[in-house]
């Protein structure tokens, strides 16, 4: 059977982001080991008639975000080979690159960079309150206000964090906020380690991607 949803590919519009940096100014252990530019691709699925649903729908989805990694690769100047995962479903480098995915039902993400890394989008809507205690300790939820934005970015920037080091989302209340620098960046910590990551809003979604050191150049797909 045909699919009838399609990733964004030809006769969109394609912008460019760049954040303004964090105004705290240190280096982070992290994964990092040499600063770069990482190009993460935040891309819309189109819908235009047939709905899979289960299995059908994410295997589509994952091709759709992989369709948005090849896009994040081209930007890096780096050629992906076949994107394997191992036993744990963690993806294996590709010559010596990383590579990170995630989608939701309307946009996918993805990225590529030399050192290890770790993207999430979310939809930004109301879920059970009983998730803010699952996501964050009181302590983190002290250091901003507690709404669902917020909820959003302590989740997805979690994830993010979680996804680069190789672990799933067990490690959720291990992996600590530890201060919202602004309105684009978070510090983490996860077990002595601290990481700077990368926000981006884009049609009541939320990207959240590794940064540490490095410079984050966005790339935007819009409809035409």
């Amino acid at each position: 059977m045909k699919n009838s949803l399609h990733p964004f590919s030809q006769g969109h519009r394609e912008y460019h982001r760049v954040n303004p940096g964090p105004p705290e100014k240190r280096s982070f252990s992290g994964v990092s080991s040499k600063p770069m530019t990482l190009f993460p691709v935040v891309m819309p699925v189109i819908e235009t008639g047939h709905k899979p649903s289960g299995k059908e729908k994410v295997d589509y989805l994952s091709r759709a975000a992989r369709q948005a990694l090849r896009l994040s690769a081209e930007k890096s100047g780096v050629r992906l080979g076949e994107l394997l995962k191992d036993e744990n479903g963690v993806p294996c480098p590709v010559a010596g690159n990383y590579w990170s995915l995630s989608h939701k039902s309307k946009y996918v993400a993805a990225v590529v960079s030399k050192d290890k890394v770790g993207i999430d989008i979310e939809e930004m809507k109301p879920r059970a309150e009983s998730l803010f205690a699952h996501v964050a300790s009181d302590e983190e939820w002290g250091l901003k206000e507690k709404s669902w934005d917020t909820f959003f970015r302590y989740w997805t920037a979690k994830e993010a964090i979680l996804k680069a080091i190789g672990i799933g989302i067990s490690g959720l209340k291990t992996c600590r906020i530890i201060s919202v620098l602004d309105e684009n960046h978070i510090t983490l910590d996860y077990k002595g380690q601290f990481f700077l990551v990368e926000q981006l809003r884009h049609n009541n979604h939320i990207v959240s991607v590794l940064k540490d050191d490095n410079q984050i150049e966005w790339v935007v797909l819009s409809k035409s």
